[in-house]
């Protein structure tokens, strides 16, 4: 089960974020380095993390990625890839992104768009946190707005420790 308390506050992170706002921004919020949430028996529920780059897109300034790492009982974790900022793009039929890691091997990982159709939720066998617990550095290409430009978002994934 999807931790929908963290997922509700990134929605509200990016509902209530507006340029007039001089506080911390959305990517200032969520940051570069993991973030853990809930859970029980000191594990977290779901980790958390903002891609290191934002690119600017007709709608927002600072468009960026998140990943979204929640452990499962029965070992390994889920992983979802969200936008924000922009809207994310995928073929319903075949939604993937490709993943570069730090030793240069592409991989694609494929899955199906989120409930509110702003990233992907990556299948278990695709190998995304595989690739995300043995790296320091990881480039998820995602395909942003309207004109499906591909960016990619880099994440400093070293340090996840999911085992609380």
């Amino acid at each position: 089960m999807r931790s929908i308390a963290v997922l509700a506050a990134l929605g509200l992170i990016a509902a209530c974020s507006s340029s007039e706002d001089k506080g911390p921004t959305q990517r200032d919020q969520i940051g570069q380095v993991w973030k853990y949430e809930g859970g029980e028996g000191g594990k977290p529920k779901v980790a958390y993390i903002g891609s290191a780059n934002a690119v600017q897109t007709i709608t927002a300034a600072d468009t960026f990625g998140v990943l979204l790492v929640q452990p499962m009982q029965e070992g390994g974790a889920d992983v979802t890839i969200k936008l924000v900022g922009a809207p994310f793009t995928c073929d319903l039929s075949d939604c993937k992104v490709t993943a570069v890691t730090e030793d240069g091997k592409t991989q694609e990982w494929k899955g199906r768009m989120t409930e509110n159709k702003d990233g992907i939720e990556v299948l278990p066998a695709a190998g995304a946190y595989d690739a995300i617990k043995d790296s320091r550095t990881i480039k998820v290409n995602l395909v942003v707005g309207p004109k499906d430009k591909v960016f990619p978002f880099q994440f400093n994934v070293a340090g996840l420790d999911l085992k609380g």
